[in-house]
């Protein structure tokens, strides 16, 4: 059964409509999982990947060294103009970045411009305001999902916890033409996986928030919801839903 993470990449993959010799750049690439996945499909393909992380972008090379094609992976401040010529890519596809940046209109711009007539983007992005986790007591798991929502971790410039849903409108209001809109929901019934990854996500954030001292919960909080939920998984009785949005759009 495929991951959450392949599913995601298929769907990029389908919706870029990449030729098989084009160039698609993926802006917050990462380790570089997403250009895996191209690679595979289109081993003819150019992989260009910015990332603020050299550690990433280091594990990204080592993913990407057998492929075929080009491969041009660097540090980036995706705040900042693309150090990429207009109308010159193919694709572009990023996903769970643009809550990180002051101004994701600019980075749609950027877009736009980098683009070729005809070129396509896809971008993703969870709404994190509209995670569903069964397992602690109802109060507790507001204050800690919405606290999550709202945090603003000391790397990140801005933080939305509901982009996912502005998403699209975010895109209807660039240069570029809206063409798709879809949702993609990740679920469980066990603390494993994508569940795992992201409960845990969720506790070491609202942590560090709280060690800071500008948590918008405790850090006992914090553990007491960690621990009912595994103590529910234990039970049978955890539940979690993460619903990613996922817009299309090209240049024209």
């Amino acid at each position: 059964m495929p991951t959450t993470n392949e599913t995601l990449h298929d769907r990029f993959i389908d919706l870029a409509g990449l030729p098989e010799q084009g160039l698609v750049v993926d802006l917050g690439c990462g380790a570089g999982p997403a250009l895996a996945a191209f690679g595979r499909r289109l081993p003819q393909a150019r992989l260009t990947g910015f990332d603020r992380s050299e550690q990433a972008l280091d594990t990204a090379r080592e993913r990407l060294q057998s492929h075929q094609g080009a491969v041009e992976l660097a540090s980036q401040d995706l705040r900042e103009k693309l150090p990429l010529a207009d109308g010159s890519v193919d694709a572009v596809i990023s996903s769970n970045l643009l809550e990180c940046l002051p101004d994701p209109a600019n980075l749609l711009n950027e877009i736009w411009r980098v683009l070729r007539p005809g070129g396509r983007v896809v971008l993703s992005h969870s709404d994190f305001d509209a995670l569903v986790i069964s397992g602690a007591p109802v109060k507790l798991d507001r204050r800690i999902c919405h606290a999550f929502a709202d945090d603003a971790p000391a790397w990140m410039d801005s933080s939305d916890g509901r982009i996912g849903r502005k998403l699209p409108g975010l895109v209807q209001a660039s240069p570029l033409t809206r063409t798709h809109v879809e949702t993609l929901v990740t679920s469980s019934t066990e603390l494993a996986g994508h569940a795992a990854r992201r409960v845990g996500d969720i506790r070491g954030a609202l942590l560090a928030t709280a060690r800071r001292g500008r948590g918008l919960v405790l850090a006992e909080e914090v553990e007491e919801w960690y621990a009912a939920l595994q103590q529910a998984a234990d039970a049978g009785g955890f539940f979690f839903a993460e619903t990613a949005v996922i817009v299309a759009a090209r240049c024209v």
